[in-house]
């Protein structure tokens, strides 16, 4: 996380640490902590955006994920 704010450059750890992030002054406590500098306004810009990632999956995501289904497709091509 070090340098600029970037959601898409953080690490899986860095970034359930930011979607844990409740207050504007959590977020740039947590920036601080990575060496950003983050100003409340930004701060308050990126809870909102980190606020309409979806982080859900479908039943079937989950059971492909799960190794529940492969809809045939990997029986018939030998995956």
């Amino acid at each position: 996380m070090e340098g600029k704010f970037d959601i898409k450059g953080f690490t899986p750890e860095q970034l359930n640490a930011a979607l844990a992030c409740k207050t504007p002054e959590e977020l740039i406590a947590l920036a601080k902590e990575n060496g950003i500098e983050l100003s409340s306004e930004e701060a308050n810009r990126y809870l909102a955006q980190m606020s309409e990632v979806d982080v859900t999956l479908s039943d079937a995501e989950m059971k492909s994920i799960a190794g529940g289904t492969c809809d045939g497709y990997c029986i018939y091509n030998k995956w």
